[in-house]
């Protein structure tokens, strides 16, 4: 009988024994079993990010493209600004003239060998060097891009870089400028500014008459520069060399803060 009741009492630990494993693994189990879900949530959830990134990558535009827009975007501002101070430019000279009334005479001196103020500017003309280069000082002072345009003549190269630029520009700037030679016109205009002007001399050869030339801008600063032109059937008109397109498709390259301060 005391064998019988110790086989009892060794099963009975047996048996708790056995119980307390089973739920320590059932325990365990369900621990793996959460920690696995876990796991699989999150590498769900990395696959889901990873897609949602290369997605937003595929539509950035990459860093040389996105240096490119950028500068595009700068040009196009750079270009309307510029449009916009010809404008102003016209429009005050409009209103100027309605304000003085009917031009009268004026013996102003010739802009070679004297200094001459650019609101004494005149129209003048092409029919010589300087009257020519006078008349391209009066247009760009009064913001007449068309008489501008006129009286400017590109090479090949300077038309091939002209057209090239005007191709790059938006449609509605496209609109705006009409023309690659407008946009040159401009362009060049830019370069002239609101102070004063004398030609220094004239130099003709068999193909071209090279005009030296000093402008100084409002502030007195003052530049001396060698301009070409040519004749064009009876009208004298200002070489535009390639050189120069090129220059000011670099300023438009430039960013805005290095543009802004003119060549």
């Amino acid at each position: 009988m005391p064998t019988n009741r110790w086989a009892w009492l060794i099963l009975a630990v047996f048996t708790l024994a056995v119980g307390a494993v089973l739920v320590r693994q059932r325990q365990v189990a369900a621990g793996l079993r959460g920690e696995i879900a876990g796991l699989r949530a999150q590498a769900r959830e990395r696959a889901r990010l990873q897609a949602e990134h290369q997605r937003l990558t595929s539509t950035q535009p990459a860093p040389g493209e996105r240096a490119t827009l950028l500068a595009d975007r700068a040009a196009v501002t750079q270009l309307r600004s510029e449009l916009d101070a010809l404008r102003r430019r016209a429009s005050e000279s409009a209103t100027g003239r309605r304000t003085e009334g009917p031009a009268q005479p004026q013996s102003t001196p010739p802009l070679t060998g004297n200094i001459i103020a650019y609101k004494l500017w005149k129209n003048l003309g092409a029919a010589s060097p300087a009257a020519a280069f006078e008349t391209a000082l009066w247009a760009s002072a009064g913001g007449d891009i068309d008489a501008l345009a006129g009286l400017l003549a590109l090479d090949p190269a300077a038309r091939a870089e002209a057209a090239a630029l005007f191709a790059q520009l938006p449609a509605n700037l496209r609109s705006e400028f009409v023309s690659p030679e407008r946009l040159v016109a401009v362009l060049t205009a830019k370069d002239v500014p609101l102070g004063s002007a004398t030609i220094l001399g004239q130099y003709p050869s068999p193909t071209d008459t090279k005009v030296s030339a000093q402008i100084f801008d409002a502030e007195g600063n003052q530049k001396i520069s060698l301009f070409s032109l040519r004749l064009e059937g009876d009208r004298w008109q200002l070489v535009v060399p390639g050189n120069a397109v090129k220059r000011y498709a670099a300023w438009l390259q430039a960013p805005p803060a290095v543009a802004q301060a003119k060549p």
